[in-house]
């Protein structure tokens, strides 16, 4: 799919490794160029946020809007998959005592955020505990209880790719009056993610994985209007209501009282950065997420599985196993003691073939994470190094 738009490739064999890092598509370069040569040559009002607000962020949010299937006003700006999810946790005042529940095989990030988080608020962290390597829905359905205050987990698992039934946690989460928040940033821009539908309460995703725009400190944030009315986020300026229609003509007022009441805008912009947003990084988002909007994220879902399929059946006729399906990432146990299989690993490096050696709590394997530039004969370059450095 479009891989001339990929220069990077021509540096790899076979690059397999999006779950790393995607590769930036070439028509990023533009819609940075075009923001750098406005504001070198002063074109438009570029010192408003009247402008650049239209012209450069809101094209990028509007395609984020249209890739999850939401209304523009439900998504915002973040830097990468981290600050998303912090925004959104300490917008969010729980009850003392209550529980935060979670899985164990996280990404580091997340453990970070939830434990300062529940230390904060005095709230019983609860992780759910693998069973070798995956998390059965019953355990985590019976995790929640009447005193659950969220469900916040990975939708696709960094290591396992296992992939989450999120409409079943979101009712098991729902029936207790939990809200479900979700780390997406394995998930969005590799295979549907349809939050309202999947009933996903706010969810981040960082840019530089899926959505190909590596580098950058892009991401996504979503929020329900349910839980928006629950958040009381600090607010700066520009996350308030332009006084006078538009923030132009209201800095030279000289009856202007900084300490005055302003109206908190709708929508996931009152969680904004209250200051002006990182346009650069709006610019080069757009024109990622506008690649996979114009490719299509249904036509990229299945072209994404089929290659993971392939991959899964091929290593598990040569005796070989898998963690999980149902999603873009296959990591695979070779059977072999971890210094061992990351001898392969770095092998298959030296050959320009593109995964990861990841591990967590006793689990590892060589990971597999094809995307919409890959093709089959990308996997049958990656199973034929692979056999051969196995001996298969």
């Amino acid at each position: 799919m479009r891989r001339s738009l990929f220069p990077a490739l021509r540096k790899f064999r076979a690059y397999l490794n999006t779950a790393s890092m995607g590769l930036m598509p070439s028509t990023v370069l533009h819609e940075v160029n075009r923001l750098i040569t406005d504001v070198l040559d002063f074109e438009g009002d570029v010192s408003s946020v009247d402008y650049m607000d239209p012209t450069f962020l809101e094209p990028a949010l509007r395609e984020a809007a249209e890739l999850m299937r939401v209304r523009r006003e439900n998504v915002g700006l973040s830097v990468q998959t981290t600050e998303g999810l912090r925004r959104i946790l300490i917008s969010l005042e729980p009850r003392r005592g209550q529980n935060v529940v979670s899985l164990d095989t996280e990404f580091p990030t997340l453990p970070a955020l939830l434990k300062s988080h529940s230390k904060r608020f005095g709230l019983e962290l609860r992780v759910v505990e693998n069973r070798d390597g995956v998390h059965p829905l019953e355990d985590v359905e019976k995790a929640i209880d009447d005193d659950t205050f969220a469900v916040v987990l990975s939708s696709v698992n960094w290591v396992t790719g296992e992939r989450m039934n999120l409409k079943e946690i979101s009712r098991a989460a729902h029936e207790h009056g939990a809200y479900l928040i979700v780390d997406a940033v394995q998930h969005l821009g590799s295979l549907r993610l349809y939050p309202e539908k999947e009933g996903v309460d706010a969810l981040a995703a960082g840019g530089e994985k899926w959505l190909l725009n590596p580098d950058t400190g892009a991401g996504i944030i979503y929020v329900s209007d349910e839980l928006l009315e629950e958040m009381m986020p600090l607010t700066g300026l520009l996350n308030n209501e332009p006084p006078t229609g538009e923030w132009g003509t209201w800095w030279g007022l000289p009856e202007k009282d900084p300490w005055g009441e302003l109206k908190p805008v709708k929508g996931v912009k009152k969680l904004d950065f209250g200051g002006g947003p990182p346009y650069l990084v709006a610019a080069a988002f757009r024109a990622s997420l506008k690649l996979i909007n114009e490719i299509g994220i249904e036509d990229i879902e299945r072209h994404n599985l089929k290659l993971a399929e392939r991959t899964r059946d091929e290593v598990m006729s040569a005796g070989l196993e898998v963690f999980a399906e149902g999603s873009a990432i296959v990591t695979i146990k070779t059977g072999l003691e971890y210094k061992k299989e990351e001898e392969i690993h770095r092998k298959l490096a030296d050959r320009g073939i593109a995964v990861s050696h990841r591990g967590v709590l006793g689990h590892y394997g060589i990971r597999v994470s094809p995307h919409l530039y890959n093709t089959m004969d990308d996997v049958e370059s990656f199973l034929e190094a692979l056999f051969e450095e196995l001996g298969k």
